[in-house]
């Protein structure tokens, strides 16, 4: 009869959290960032002055996606603590059900999609929901990074996996929550980021570019001391994402709508699917996996 112990490290050789990437998934990766940089900034440099109109029904496409996507990694992170039982990954994992969750309230917030001026909160409810969701995930990142060392004999024994991953759900469910009660109903006393329902305020780069780097910027320093699989090599490049970014919502037009806002969606959902690339150059299981 096989030990568990011989049964997980079988299952290690086909699961993002614990192979080592490979020279090609390297290069792919620094590929990936480099593109995005390079086609937000040809977008938004000769183009980035353009306003090319409130098209809401593209904001409900790029939403549900990013829902979808963010869903479905969760599920197979999920899937890979039920193999591993490493509580970094049940915390990963629940950084993009969180991200998944404040998607929702972020598009019945967002004016003009489901409703004229959103179907909750008011005018800063959105970009609250925005920010949020944008310094969450560093958050849960930095999380990740430092629960990587964790003795495997502190690990939850298997029969209490469904358990874990249970109140992991739950608790994330109810951090989502919270967070958007708070944005929704206190918008009026949050710092304001919409100078109406298209225009950025001009503290914007310090209100929400700011915290975005910065917590991207820590949560890489710390993920790249602690650097050794696949799984942080892709968490490493969607915070890269998240750092690039930032510059074409404010310059040089800084509005809703502007060629920069919609190359920066178009790039976010590139920068999410980044796993699959990954899964497919190691091996035929991982990628069904994925």
């Amino acid at each position: 009869m096989q030990k568990p112990e011989a049964h997980i490290a079988e299952e290690q050789h086909f699961v993002l959290s614990s192979l080592p990437p490979t020279s090609a998934q390297k290069r792919l990766a620094l590929g990936i960032v480099a593109g995005l940089a390079i086609a937000l900034y040809l977008v938004t440099g000769p183009f980035g002055g353009i306003q090319l109109g409130a098209i809401h029904s593209f904001v409900a496409v790029y939403t549900t996606a990013m829902f979808v996507t963010d869903t479905l990694t969760a599920i197979l992170l999920f899937a890979q603590f039920s193999i591993l039982r490493s509580r970094a990954i049940l915390v990963i994992a629940s950084g993009y059900l969180f991200t998944a969750l404040l998607i929702v309230p972020y598009l019945l917030a967002f004016p003009g999609v489901l409703a004229p001026d959103g179907l909750v909160g008011g005018l800063q409810a959105s970009a609250h929901l925005y920010l949020m969701w944008h310094c969450g995930f560093p958050l849960f990142v930095i999380g990740y990074a430092l629960s990587k060392d964790e003795h495997p004999g502190r690990r939850p024994v298997q029969s209490k996996v469904a358990t874990s991953i249970l109140r992991s759900v739950l608790a994330t469910g109810v951090g989502a929550v919270v967070v958007a009660i708070l944005c929704i109903k206190i918008d009026a006393i949050l710092p304001r980021i919409m100078a109406d329902q298209s225009r950025f305020v001009p503290e914007w780069p310090w209100v929400v570019g700011a915290p975005i780097v910065v917590l991207c910027m820590v949560a890489l320093v710390v993920l790249w001391l602690r650097r050794r699989s696949i799984l942080d090599l892709f968490l490493m490049v969607v915070l890269c994402a998240y750092i690039v970014e930032v510059p074409p919502h404010y310059y040089p037009y800084p509005a809703r709508f502007s060629t920069g806002w919609y190359a920066v969606r178009v790039t976010s959902l590139i920068s999410a699917a980044s796993c699959w690339s990954f899964c497919s150059m190691r091996s035929p299981r991982c990628t069904a996996t994925c």
